[in-house]
């Protein structure tokens, strides 16, 4: 936006609003609280001006004027007028210089609070043709250990399969499960496999329940048998443990790495296309180990193999790691490369650079919206632009 005052980039005055935003939604993190305090305490005016915009009256009169800019031209338009107008209905105490840094804010951070879940904004050069790119939902194949192969997202509710002591059902919640009758005399191994664009959850035949993440594959019996109850995951997948003290849970993730606990949740993001693999704790412990290393680590901590190397991280993200699960992308610090990634898994997109960046971003989106509206809100940075036609998303200079 043009005429911001001293100090008010266009880049500073998106990242206030942001913090001032996520205060008022209580989404920060403690670095971002921390972030938002330094700018407060830099001045009276900021003080006076964070006063202004977290007020509970000029919230509601903030928003309710939002809520009646129905497009991004139509915000254009007003945006020049802004300075000139009770339309934000803000009680402007301080100074000349910062009454167009409140108006800017004002709307800015209107923008951040009410884009997720109330607007419908046309779109501009992310959407063509009124055609848009649709989440993904619930879908999956699994193969029997017969070599059966049966599409679950047109599998209705009800038996699978029940041979061998174990019975395969679809619950009512889309979700499948596997149910132990009595002991199996060998192990049979199943497939569940997630397409791009897909997510589903299984329940495993000792109680463990594990969320599929798109283009993720996972290996394991049909019931455990032996000292250890064994998978084998290629992609992302959250599990919740069913405590054994017996039999450790192991995931192994190659030929090489692995997770090995007793009853715990923890995340494991192992995609090929990925330098780093991440296994991010929850609640329990874990170890993680491969043919080099061993380490544990604790809640909240995240457990990194790069080739043979196994690092910690002290004080993981957890809310950005697991979002997923919840319906939710969080992104914290993400370059647009990370973001691109998920994107392309779960709108199934393919993504093509037309120029690099630098650019990170901060922001929060139900998995539920279109591809539109998570492009857009990068685009609102005015950092970075995007083209979409039919399923392919190019990234714009």
């Amino acid at each position: 936006m043009k005429g911001n005052p001293p100090g008010y980039s266009d880049e500073k005055a998106y990242r206030i609003a942001y913090l001032v935003a996520g205060f008022i939604r209580k989404t920060l993190t403690e670095v971002e609280h921390d972030e938002l305090d330094q700018w407060v305490e830099a001045s009276d005016e900021n003080m006076l001006l964070f006063e202004e915009l977290t007020d509970e009256k000029n919230i509601e009169a903030n928003l309710a004027w939002m809520e009646r800019v129905q497009t991004e031209t139509a915000l254009k338009k007003t945006s020049s007028q802004l300075q000139f107008t009770d339309a934000v209905k803000i009680k402007i105490r301080i100074a000349w210089p910062f009454i167009a840094a409140a108006c800017l804010l004002a709307v800015l951070i209107g923008i951040y609070i009410l884009w997720p879940a109330k607007t419908n904004s046309s779109i501009t050069t992310t959407q063509v043709a009124n055609s848009d790119v649709q989440p993904g939902g619930n879908k999956a194949r699994l193969t029997l250990s017969d070599g059966t192969v049966i599409d679950l997202t047109k599998k209705s509710t009800g038996l699978i399969k029940n041979e061998k002591g174990t019975m395969i059902e679809k619950t009512g919640d889309g979700a499948i499960m596997y149910e132990k009758l009595s002991e199996g005399k060998e192990a049979a191994f199943n497939q569940i496999d997630i397409p791009r664009g897909g997510q589903f959850i299984l329940s495993l035949s000792d109680g463990t329940k594990v969320w599929m993440n798109a283009l993720s594959t996972l290996k394991f019996p049909e019931q455990f048998t032996g000292s250890e109850r064994v998978v084998e995951l290629s992609g992302e997948a959250f599990f919740d443990v069913a405590k054994d003290q017996q039999h450790p849970f192991v995931v192994r993730i190659s030929d090489k790495d692995q997770v090995r606990v007793l009853g715990t949740q923890f995340n494991v993001f192992a995609y090929h296309d990925e330098d780093t693999k991440k296994i991010t704790l929850v609640e329990g412990s874990v170890d993680v180990s491969n043919q080099t290393s061993n380490v544990k680590i604790r809640p909240g901590q995240q457990a990194l193999i790069s080739n043979v190397t196994i690092s910690v991280e002290k004080h993981a993200d957890v809310e950005s790691v697991t979002g997923w699960k919840d319906g939710r992308f969080v992104f914290r610090d993400a370059d647009i490369y990370n973001i691109m990634r998920q994107a392309e898994r779960w709108y199934d997109v393919n993504v093509i650079y037309r120029r690099t960046s630098s650019q990170h971003f901060n922001f929060s989106i139900s998995r539920n919206e279109p591809l539109s509206k998570l492009l857009h809100l990068m685009e609102l940075t005015g950092k970075i632009h995007f083209k979409t036609e039919n399923k392919t998303v190019y990234v714009l200079p």
